[in-house]
């Protein structure tokens, strides 16, 4: 149980000049101690042990209740509350009395609890979406030095990871701010400025949505910010890329064109290949795949991207497929992966990190495929995608049966980003219904 007593902090730093003693409320919490200053400093014969009482002072009555107070509140508070705060850290003890009976207005910075945010998500696996959240601090950072006329220059993390924590870097303390100072204006200047900054229309939403998750985690952390919202009235809607499908005119080129086998553009063109025929496969889902995970001509796996929601896939592989796997079936061990992408061995630490590598590398190769086809449209990971997409949708295939197939949580999802196409296809079709000539 935690405890609490009124003592002296007999600390040199802490004495006066005339060996004045600074009164503290010193507590007691898992086997560590820390004091709370009343912001009075006495002699030793001027505060009574036994009884709380101060003396020789201007006010000495009123600040013995005062005292008396703080300590009998505080006390009664441990008490009532002692099975929660058995499981609280020393600091959060002491920011809390700080808080509720000195009226001290705590410290909460975005940058510090941004730390323990992205711990973690690092401690879930999830170091994809840390690394997206901290890309969203770092672009709050720029914006305070861009305030203060500093050089923008890159920043390559915040933080520094040690043991149980992330502590935040010292170059940037002096650029940290509290939560409560992010208002309502300051976000949308914030807003404004990152418009200005990038070229991509959904980058500022994207990081103005991951600060917000990191403000509302803070706020039911702390119950001095559960009402503070500013970013909830700041737009941060997402614009949804066009989709840009080739064609299975495209898809032929594709396949036909000869290629140096067991090359690095021979490889691409197979994993380029192997995502068109698995409905559009997302790259980084290929590139995990691991060679127990086919069995039986079927690949089985959760798309990465959505595996919080339970997405789940098992796939019978057509003739194409089964003869690009079996190109890179050398013998692994059920755990190794399926295709030779991304190196054995590599960390869950580093591996978006090693993806985002790849994903660069194939998108070389894609360009080069297409060009060597004959294909003017860009080709890219999210290609494929689109274009069995839209080859579905060519076919008249449900669009719910498409959504599925995507990994969508609702047939919604998929009609607002292909919603474009799908409201072509079926004009068309009525246009073309209404203005047939009749004997033609």
């Amino acid at each position: 149980m935690a405890t609490i007593k009124i003592t002296f902090d007999k600390r040199a730093s802490n004495t006066t000049k005339d060996n004045k003693f600074m009164l503290v409320l010193r507590i007691g919490h898992n086997r560590k101690t820390r004091d709370i200053p009343f912001n009075l400093h006495l002699k030793e014969n001027q505060y009574d042990f036994s009884t709380g009482k101060i003396k020789g002072i201007m006010n000495a009555v009123r600040h013995t209740k005062r005292t008396r107070k703080t300590y009998s509140d505080v006390d009664l508070w441990l008490y009532e509350h002692e099975g929660e705060i058995k499981n609280w850290e020393m600091n959060r003890l002491k920011s809390e009395i700080e808080q509720r009976f000195f009226k001290k207005s705590p410290s909460r910075t975005i940058l510090n609890h941004g730390a323990k945010y992205l711990y973690r998500l690092r401690m879930e696996g999830r170091f994809s979406t840390a690394s997206s959240y901290e890309d969203a601090l770092k672009s709050l950072i720029k914006y305070r030095r861009h305030l203060k006329g500093m050089e923008d220059t890159k920043i390559k993390t915040l933080y520094e990871v040690k043991e149980d924590k992330m502590i935040l870097l010292d170059e940037f303390k002096n650029l940290d701010m509290e939560i409560k100072a992010i208002d309502y204006g300051f976000a949308k200047d914030f807003k404004a400025y990152l418009s200005n900054r990038y070229a991509s229309r959904n980058t500022p939403a994207i990081y103005l949505r991951s600060l917000q998750a990191i403000m509302n985690d803070a706020g039911k952390t702390f119950e001095d910010l559960k009402d503070h919202k500013p970013l909830s009235n700041i737009k941060k809607k997402s614009h949804a890329n066009a989709p840009a499908p080739i064609d299975l005119n495209d898809i032929h080129k594709i396949r036909t064109l000869e290629l140096v086998p067991h090359t690095p553009i021979w490889d691409n063109r197979n994993y380029l290949l192997f995502m068109f025929n698995n409905m559009g496969m997302n790259f980084f889902d290929v590139a995990i795949l691991k060679r127990f995970q086919f069995a039986d001509s079927r690949i089985k796996y959760f798309r990465k991207k959505t595996i919080y929601e339970g997405d789940y896939f098992n796939v019978l592989q057509n003739e194409e497929s089964l003869e690009i796997i079996n190109h890179y079936l050398n013998g692994q061990e059920d755990n190794d992966y399926l295709f030779p992408i991304i190196p054995n061995g590599t960390t869950r630490e580093r591996l978006h990190k090693v993806n985002k590598g790849k994903v660069k590398i194939f998108n070389k190769y894609a360009a080069r495929i297409a060009a060597l086809a004959g294909i003017e449209k860009k080709i890219t990971t999210y290609t494929l995608r689109d274009t069995w997409t839209n080859v579905g949708l060519d076919m008249g295939i449900d669009i719910r049966k498409i959504s599925s197939g995507l990994g969508h949580s609702s047939v919604q999802v998929t009609e607002k980003h292909y919603g474009k196409s799908v409201s072509e296809k079926i004009l068309d079709e009525i246009n073309a219904k209404i203005t047939k000539v009749q004997g033609l």
